[in-house]
């Protein structure tokens, strides 16, 4: 009998920060199979929501990974904190990992609301990584995590999950880079940022076929495409992508979930 896959990655953002129906900001969430426990990649405006129209428990997120700093990526960190203290959620310990200096973007964003602290995580274990650091591996309860430096904000991270025998590469926000090409070698899920059209490429984010050229050069199992910014139609940005990369090619949207491609 066919065990089904090793985990499911949940989109609860596939947009950017600029309105888009469908396609929210920065938020992923990654469950091992048969597990309740799942952990967030990234957090941004409308991750608190998300989880609801996606169907997991606030009491089921155990973790969030942050990729970098920018609000489209981090701001609903505030608002998960606010929901966990209200009384009618039994939450328990809850583990944020991010670059150098999550711990004072936490700080800073409780004082923000006040000293009653709204805001403010208890039981919350921090974990801040160095993008420059040599040993760019951590070993969570259950969850293998590595990390490499992004062409993006100077703390920006891509991060890779190993779990249940596979694994599954997230870019964070990054312009075209050897470092994350390494990282997401021969993964069975690379989800990709995609945002902007070839004619409007910029050097911190990616096109399509520069994430094809990325997926090609890792030998990526499966490509998702995502952080879509507005005049970047999906469809056109997976044919654009398919000339540099032969495997298959999904598109996130808000809602969507996907799969590793098995091992050979």
């Amino acid at each position: 009998m066919d065990p089904g896959p090793p985990f499911t990655w949940t989109v609860l953002g596939a947009g950017s920060i600029l309105p888009r129906a469908g396609f929210g900001p920065a938020g992923y969430a990654l469950r091992a199979a048969g597990e309740r426990r799942v952990t967030l990649f990234d957090c941004g405006p409308g991750t608190v929501r998300a989880l609801g129209a996606a169907g997991i428990d606030l009491a089921e997120v155990e973790r969030v990974v942050l990729s970098h700093f920018h609000p489209d990526h981090c701001l609903d960190l505030l608002a998960l904190a606010f929901a966990r203290r209200n009384p009618a959620v039994r939450c328990g310990p809850i583990e944020l990992v991010g670059p150098r200096g999550l711990s004072d973007l936490l700080e800073r964003g409780a004082n923000t609301f006040g000293t009653r602290g709204w805001a403010r995580f208890e039981d919350a274990r921090v974990l801040e990584v160095d993008p420059g650091a040599s040993d760019r591996v951590l070993a969570l309860d259950g969850l293998d995590l590595a990390f490499a430096p992004t062409l993006h904000a100077p703390e920006a991270l891509a991060w890779r999950a190993e779990l249940g025998g596979s694994s599954v590469t997230y870019s964070g926000d990054t312009g075209e880079t050897p470092a994350v090409a390494e990282l997401a070698e021969e993964t069975e899920l690379f989800v990709c940022e995609c945002s902007f059209a070839d004619e409007h490429a910029v050097e911190h984010h990616l096109s399509p076929s520069g994430s094809g050229r990325l997926a090609h050069r890792a030998r990526a199992r499966k490509l998702v495409l995502t952080h879509f910014y507005p005049g970047l139609a999906p469809e056109d940005a997976r044919a654009v992508a398919a000339r540099n990369f032969a495997g298959p090619i999904e598109l996130a949207r808000d809602g969507s979930v996907h799969v590793p491609a098995p091992r050979p």
